[in-house]
């Protein structure tokens, strides 16, 4: 027990704080304004090729090429806050493990697919996804 709660109260609480620090990675190592730029850019491409499908057939090569491109860029920018989240998270959830040994939580009901009994990573993945939405809205990240 880390905060003296119950295992699944205190997982969710460890979840909602490395999701948080998760999204401070990309808050401050991503350069929002030119990622923006690039996604009007890409829509503005894609619209292009779009109507370029039926009339021009070089133009479409064209397009491609800068459509290519412009994501080429967009998933450079997003390598690094991407990389060190990998590495924080590999460490974090290497310590997790052994504070939450067995079944955390048991739900009332079953989820498809998923079933009703979780153990740390499977509670972990399921409250952080939520988190995660809620501070990178926030924090106005985009991604």
């Amino acid at each position: 027990m880390i905060f003296g709660l119950p295992p699944f109260l205190d997982l969710l609480l460890l979840s909602a704080a490395i999701t948080f620090v998760i999204s401070l990675f990309y808050k401050f190592l991503l350069d929002h304004d030119a990622l923006k730029d690039i996604k009007e850019k890409l829509k503005e491409k894609q619209q292009k090729l779009k109507e370029a499908q039926n009339t021009n057939p070089s133009e479409v090569n064209q397009l491609s090429t800068e459509i290519l491109s412009l994501t080429n860029k967009q998933l450079r920018m997003s390598m690094r806050p991407m990389f060190l989240t990998l590495v924080f998270i590999s460490i974090v959830l290497y310590f997790i493990k052994d504070m939450f040994p067995g079944v955390i939580v048991i739900l009332p009901l079953s989820l498809p697919f998923l079933g009703k009994s979780f153990g740390w990573l499977g509670w972990y993945i399921i409250t952080s996804i939520p988190f995660s939405q809620f501070f990178r809205t926030m924090l106005g990240v985009e991604l």
